[in-house]
């Protein structure tokens, strides 16, 4: 499990990294690109996370000065997700999309915090699911947890690249507790 906590938390400082950049005028639209892709290339392609850049360069030029200080208030908003725990799963239950990619029968279930600053109590907002792929270690599916509905939701519809069950859990790793009551609960669930 050490090797998955190292992908994760090393995907969480690249995301942050990443979150900072799309508002911080001084990077470029290139250097903004080498941060997305970096990112992007923890996720298999079959369920890719695409990130990008709310403005470009030009568009930054056309602001004012009050809307470029209000643009970029979004950098301090940026924090770094926190690891929760990972829980270790065998023989899970997947999409038919998602199977054929998988090299065997584990997966890794990353429960982590939001990427922004909202004045909220530390929770949950995703899941993401971590197992070795034809492409190595990847990110295969995350579930986003809500605020007004506490529970786990399926990021698209597409059924053929979900994971319906995670299957037998294993083991589990426990980092640090949420704060928020609901996340809380399901953190102690297991």
């Amino acid at each position: 499990m050490e090797e998955i906590k190292s992908f994760i938390e090393s995907f969480i400082q690249d995301e942050y990294t990443c979150n900072k950049a799309n508002y911080d005028f001084s990077i470029s639209d290139d250097g903004y690109e080498e941060v997305r892709l970096k990112v992007e290339a923890y996720f298999h392609t079959v369920n890719s996370n695409e990130c990008w850049r709310a403005l470009e360069e030009e568009d930054v030029q056309e602001l004012d000065i009050e809307q470029k200080e209000l643009y970029f208030q979004n950098v301090g908003r940026a924090i770094s997700r926190t690891l929760f725990q990972i829980k270790q799963y065998k023989n899970p239950k997947l999409g038919e999309g998602l199977a054929r990619w998988l090299v065997n029968n584990e997966l890794f279930a990353c429960y982590t915090s939001y990427t922004e600053n909202t004045g909220r109590e530390l929770g949950f907002n995703k899941l993401f699911y971590v197992a070795e792929t034809d492409q190595g270690i990847k990110i295969i599916y995350d579930l986003t947890y809500g605020v007004q509905k506490p529970e786990w939701r399926h990021s698209h519809d597409l059924k053929i690249n979900q994971v319906k069950n995670p299957g037998q859990l294993v083991a589990v790793e426990k980092y640090q507790a949420p704060e928020e009551s609901n996340s809380l609960a399901d953190y102690n669930s297991a």
